[in-house]
This record gives structure tokens, sequence and C-alpha cells, in this order.
């Protein structure tokens, strides 16, 4: 049995994306800024992850001091998806 895992800098073509149905990709890419804080990009900076034990603190907004805390999950990949789709979401309500 194979599996295949995302990384971060892990890229999907358009024609992946196109076949998903969606325009978003599966992972954003994220970097380390803090010793337990990541920024999450996604067309630039879109968010914050910052891990608190037992759990991911999931922020949307930029710059840190100004984003807002949306959600806290106990898995570092749902944070990723979790901030990437507020953020999103956030686009389409302006």
């Amino acid at each position: 049995m194979t599996a295949k895992t995302h990384a971060a800098h892990d890229r999907e073509s358009p024609q992946d994306q196109a076949s998903q149905g969606t325009a978003t990709p599966v992972e954003p890419l994220y970097e380390r800024v803090d010793l337990d804080r990541y920024v999450v990009f996604h067309d630039g900076p879109i968010g914050y992850i910052e891990h608190v034990h037992p759990v991911f603190v999931c922020y949307v907004g930029h710059p840190y001091p100004k984003a807002d805390e949306v959600a806290q999950v106990h898995d570092f990949h749902d944070a990723l998806q979790t901030v990437l789709h507020r953020a999103v979401a956030m686009r389409h309500a302006q």
C-alpha cells in the first residue's frame, strides 16, 4: 500500500486543481516565524498558527497583532486548512 502525503513545499499543477474543482491548494504554504508560531501564506500572508500545547490556535489577518483568533484545533494540518478557509471566506464576504 502506498500513500502520498503533502508537504508545505508541494504544489499542485493547475490541471490537478481544476480536476478537484477548487482554486485553493490542498495545503497552503507556511513558515516558522517564532518558536511556536507559523505564518500561513496564500497569495501573501493570510494568518498565523500558534502552538499552545495541546492545541493549535488559528488566527486570520496580518500582521500578527491585528489578527483575529478563529479556532483552536488539535492537528497542525487541520489548523492550516482552518486558516485558509476562514481567510478565503473573509475575502469573499468583503
